[in-house]
């Protein structure tokens, strides 16, 4: 591992900025590939916790083992129970468009698992200027915006995922 000679960003030096109502967020000003502080992490998970999905700009040069030293920073890797990951990896599933990878339909990834995974990490590589779209859905704030009838309906419903 090489060290950086860049400081490392700590909690007051992280800018978080919601990018919608109910969901999303984006820290500028970091690299994940960096020597990210204890307090760094602690903030990055906070914020994710808090805005559900977080969002790392100009991060192109993030490679494979940077990303899962960093994911890694945040809980354990969970690789994806049916899926090949990709090579050189631990946990990485690659979705490459040009090989017929594609995640084309709403979905939810790896509940279906007894213990399913705290987060994901979606890195983008290569980004087309139209299409390409990720939509995140925030289902804490469904819930708490349904009217209390429909909770208590909610409440004693029960469904198997598997």
């Amino acid at each position: 591992m090489t060290t950086s000679t860049q400081p490392r960003p700590t909690l007051s030096a992280l800018t978080i900025k919601p990018v919608a109502a109910r969901i999303g967020a984006e820290i500028a000003d970091i690299k994940l590939s960096g020597d990210l502080s204890d307090e760094a992490i602690a903030a990055i998970n906070a914020a994710l916790l808090q805005h559900k999905v977080i969002f790392f700009r100009d991060q192109d040069q993030l490679t494979d083992t940077e990303q899962e030293r960093f994911s890694k920073r945040l809980g354990n890797l969970v690789p994806h129970p049916t899926e090949h990951v990709r090579n050189g990896t631990t946990s990485i599933l690659e979705l490459d468009s040009s090989r017929g990878g594609r995640a084309d339909a709403w979905h939810t990834d790896v509940t279906f698992v007894d213990a399913y995974p705290k987060i994901s990490i979606l890195r983008g590589v290569t980004i087309p200027e139209v299409g390409g779209d990720t939509v995140w859905s925030n289902t804490v704030a469904a819930y708490d915006s349904l009217p209390p009838a429909l909770k208590a309906t909610a409440e004693q419903l029960w469904a198997t995922h598997s």
